[in-house]
């Protein structure tokens, strides 16, 4: 045991660490652009990634605000129709020759109210006003699954077709509910 104890001594000797240099009487460096007063760099974040859903078929997108409670019995889904997105949409539908519908989109290019969903992912359940159930699963693609949603009030079925609107609240249920969609196919849009 007395050679590995040297050893070690020795090896904890020989890590010492070295003597700093003396500063160099030299003039400072100057400023980067992205320099703070100091000449240290200024700290800069990356803009903030936007992230976008649906809350409904033939809808303009929504800048999703918030997702609040994820993986729990209450999960939220914040988000807002920005004016330009709603313009965009609006002149997507019209194309950029019909003037009278250019000055109707115009007209309507206004920031939307904030709109909710809210999921318990525990119970595979889902809101966007209605309440809507996850009673199935269909074959979907690469061996994933598509829910078949179903509204508890009406027993209107939403399966995951662009018509039947599914796979909004799909999408939805995605954001708030990662865990329980892990086995989800990727949504269509």
């Amino acid at each position: 045991m007395k050679p590995i104890v040297a050893a070690l001594l020795f090896l904890l000797a020989a890590c010492k660490p070295a003597p700093e240099a003396a500063p160099e009487a030299s003039a400072p460096a100057p400023a980067s652009p992205a320099a703070g007063p100091t000449g240290t760099p200024a700290a800069t974040s990356a803009p903030p990634t936007v992230r976008y859903v649906w809350f409904g078929n033939h809808v303009p997108r929504a800048q999703i605000l918030s997702i609040e409670g994820v993986d729990t019995a209450s999960a939220t889904l914040t988000g807002r129709t920005t004016a330009q997105d709603n313009y965009d949409y609006c002149i997507g539908y019209a194309g950029p020759d019909d003037t009278e519908v250019l000055a109707r989109c115009a007209a309507e290019k206004v920031e939307q109210p904030v709109e909710t969903m809210t999921a318990d992912c525990l119970a595979r359940t889902v809101s966007d006003g209605s309440s809507a159930r996850w009673v199935r699963d269909e074959p979907g693609e690469g061996g994933k699954i598509a829910p078949v949603w179903q509204d508890v009030a009406s027993g209107e079925i939403r399966d995951y077709s662009g018509a039947g609107g599914g796979y909004v609240l799909t999408a939805a249920f995605r954001l708030m509910c990662p865990a329980a969609s892990v086995a989800i196919q990727p949504d269509p849009r």
